[in-house]
C-alpha cells in the first residue's frame, strides 16, 4: 500500500509515518536560495522602522565618525580609538565608500541581510539537530525575537547584530563536527565584539566529547580556525594597540558597575520582553526540563545560553542591545522544549515517529506515542503566531519611537555647522559622537566621547567618574593632540553630569584662555577659538 496505508486500528502504520517524516529534510534544503529570500523579507519587515531615524544610538554615531576618519586616512587604534574590535568600523567604512557618509541606510540594509543570515543557521541548525519540522519555525522565531528590545537597541546597527550571524554559524559548524570553519567564524565574531567568543565553551565540550581519536585533530582545527585570524588582524593592526584597546583597556569601565536598582530594573526590562515573546512556549516547559541529566545537544545549548548570559553581564551595565545574544540559544531551547513534547507515551505498541539522534529504544520496552494538541504541529504554530503577533507589537512600537535626544543632538550639530566650515576640526565634551557625523566636521581627538578620559558611561557608578578612571595614557594623549592642533569649536555637554569642564583643569584652562562662547542650544555650550580658526 502506499504512503497513507493504515493499520487495523485507523492509525498510519510506522513505514507511513517514518516515510513522511522523512519528506520534510528534503523539503528544507529544496531551493535554498528562495528558503533565505523569505527570511530575507521577514528580516525586512521587522528592521523596518530602522531606516526612518537618522541614528538610533551614540554607538551608531561613534562608529559613523570613526569610519570617516578611516575613510581620510586615519588609522585604527591610532587615529582613532574605541574598546571594539575593528569589524564593525570597517563594515561602516566600506558602505560609506558606496553610498556616501551621509546616511546610514546601507548599513541598515546590512543589518536585514545580517538578521536573515542569523535565522538561515539557526534554522539549519534547528532542522539538524529537533528534526526538519523545526527548521521554519527556529528562522521565524529568531527574527522575531530581535524586535523584543526598546527600539533603539532592536534597531540600531551596531556590534550585536552583526556579531550574531558569526556565533550561529560557528554552532552550527560545530554540530557537523567541522571544527575547523567553527573556528574561522568564530573568530569574525569575536573581530566584532569581543564577547562573540562566547560559543568557544559549547564548542569545547564538544570537542571533548568527541571521540578520543578525532579530539586531538577537532581541538587543533577549533584552535587554528580561531587563532590564526585573530593575530593576522593583530599583526595588520599593531599587536600591542590592538591587544591594548580590544583586550586590556576596559578595566576601570568593568569595574564601575550602575546602582543595584538600576542594574536590576535593566535586567528585568529587557528579560521581561524576551519572556512575553517567548511566553507561548512556556506549557512545553515543564516537561524538557524534567528530562535530566541534560546530555548532547541540549547540555550544548544550556551552555551556549550560559556563556551568552555571562556576555551580557560582562561589565554590569545590562544595555538592552547586550541582550540579542541570548536569542538564538533560547530560540533552540525553546524549540528542543516543542520537540520533547511533541510525542507523549502511553502503554502499547508501536514506536515513535522520530528518535533522539545517537539513541535506541530499550529492549523489552512496547511503547505507543500520541501526538497532542499542545504538543503537536498545531501547539508549535500557535505559539510561532503568538510570537509573532508580539514582534507585530514591538515593530510597531518602533515605528513610532524615537532615539533618546535625538532632536537635542541634531540642533548641536546645526549650530555647530552654522559656526563653522567643512575640514574645521570639533571637540565634542560630551556621549554624544553622532553630533561630529550629523554636523560632517572631523573629531580634533580620537577620543570622540569624554567617556574614554572621564571613564563617564550611563548608569553607571558616577563615583567612579574622573581623569584618574581614564584609559590608561589617555591624557597625556589629550593634552598633546590639543596643543598640536587646538579645535576651532569645543562644545560643552557636561552640564548637570559628574564629568563636568571645572572638573577637568586642562580643559577649562584652555577654555577660559583661547575660546569665547558663541552659542547654547539646549544646555550644551558651543565656544569657538578666538583669533580664528
Amino acid at each position: 500500500m502506499g504512503a497513507e496505508a493504515e493499520t487495523g486500528t485507523g492509525r498510519p502504520n510506522r513505514q507511513a509515518r517514518v516515510r513522511r517524516s522523512t519528506r520534510w529534510p528534503q523539503r528544507w534544503t529544496h531551493r535554498p536560495a528562495a528558503r533565505f529570500a523569505v527570511l530575507l523579507v521577514l528580516a525586512l519587515a521587522v528592521r523596518a522602522p530602522s531606516f526612518r531615524r537618522p541614528f538610533w544610538s551614540p554607538d551608531e554615531g561613534y562608529l559613523a565618525t570613526e569610519a570617516v576618519a578611516l575613510r581620510h586616512g586615519g588609522r585604527m587604534y591610532a587615529d582613532v580609538v574605541d574598546r571594539k574590535p575593528p569589524l564593525v568600523p570597517w563594515l561602516y567604512e566600506a558602505c560609506f565608500a558606496v553610498s556616501g557618509p551621509g546616511s546610514l541606510w546601507l548599513v541598515r540594509a546590512c543589518a536585514v541581510v545580517a538578521l536573515a543570515v542569523t535565522a538561515l543557521f539557526v534554522a539549519r541548525l534547528a532542522a539538524a539537530e529537533c528534526g526538519a519540522w523545526a527548521a521554519w519555525p527556529a528562522g521565524v522565531l529568531t527574527v522575531a525575537a530581535s524586535t523584543a528590545l526598546p527600539a533603539p537597541d532592536a534597531m540600531a546597527a551596531t556590534f550585536e547584530i552583526f556579531m550574531l550571524p558569526a556565533t550561529a554559524a560557528a554552532m552550527y559548524y560545530g554540530s557537523r563536527r567541522r571544527f575547523l570553519a567553527a573556528g574561522a567564524v568564530l573568530a569574525v565574531a569575536t573581530l566584532t565584539k569581543q564577547v562573540g567568543l562566547a560559543p568557544l565553551l559549547p564548542l569545547a565540550v564538544q570537542v571533548l566529547t568527541s571521540p578520543r581519536r578525532r579530539r586531538l585533530r577537532s581541538g587543533a582545527a577549533l584552535a587554528a580556525g580561531l587563532l590564526v585570524p585573530v593575530t593576522g588582524c593583530a599583526l595588520l593592526l599593531g599587536t600591542r594597540p590592538f591587544v591594548f584597546w580590544v583586550f586590556l583597556s576596559s578595566g576601570s569601565y568593568a569595574d564601575s558597575p550602575a546602582a543595584l536598582g538600576a542594574m536590576c530594573g535593566h535586567v528585568a526590562g529587557n528579560l521581561l520582553r524576551l519572556a512575553v515573546l517567548f511566553g507561548a512556549f512556556v506549557p512545553f516547559l515543564p516537561r524538557f526540563l524534567a528530562r535530566r541529566p541534560f546530555s548532547g545537544f541540549d547540555r550544548v545549548l544550556w551552555l551556549w545560553l550560559l556563556a551568552s548570559a555571562a556576555g551580557v553581564t560582562a561589565g554590569f551595565h545590562f544595555y538592552g542591545h547586550y541582550f540579542l545574544q541570548l536569542v538564538p540559544p533560547l530560540v533552540l531551547l525553546a524549540l528542543r522544549a516543542v520537540r520533547a513534547n511533541r510525542f507523549r507515551p502511553e502503554l502499547g505498541s508501536g514506536s515513535p515517529p522520530e528518535v533522539e539522534p545517537g539513541t535506541a529504544s530499550r529492549p523489552g520496552t512496547a511503547t505507543r506515542f500520541r501526538t497532542t494538541a499542545l504538543s503537536g504541529s498545531r501547539g508549535v504554530a500557535v505559539a510561532v503566531a503568538a510570537a509573532l503577533a508580539v514582534c507585530g507589537v514591538f515593530t510597531a512600537g518602533a515605528w513610532r519611537a524615537s532615539p533618546p535626544q535625538m532632536g537635542r543632538s541634531l540642533a548641536v550639530a546645526a549650530a555647530v555647522d552654522a559656526h563653522s566650515t567643512p575640514g574645521q576640526r570639533v571637540l565634542l565634551w560630551g556621549m554624544h559622537p553622532e553630533e561630529y557625523w550629523l554636523a560632517g566636521r572631523p573629531a580634533s581627538s580620537r577620543y570622540l566621547t569624554a567617556g574614554l578620559l572621564t571613564n563617564f558611561s550611563g548608569g553607571a557608578d558616577v563615583h567612579r567618574v574622573g581623569a584618574r578612571y581614564a584609559v590608561p595614557g589617555a591624557w597625556t594623549a589629550f593634552r598633546r593632540e590639543l596643543a598640536a592642533a587646538p579645535p576651532c569649536l569645543v562644545v560643552d555637554e557636561s552640564a548637570g553630569t559628574p564629568y563636568r569642564v571645572a572638573g577637568y583643569p586642562p580643559l577649562a584652562r584652555l577654555l577660559a584662555r583661547s575660546y569665547l562662547p558663541v552659542a547654547v542650544v539646549d544646555s550644551a555650550r558651543i565656544y569657538r577659538r578666538t583669533g580664528g580658526c
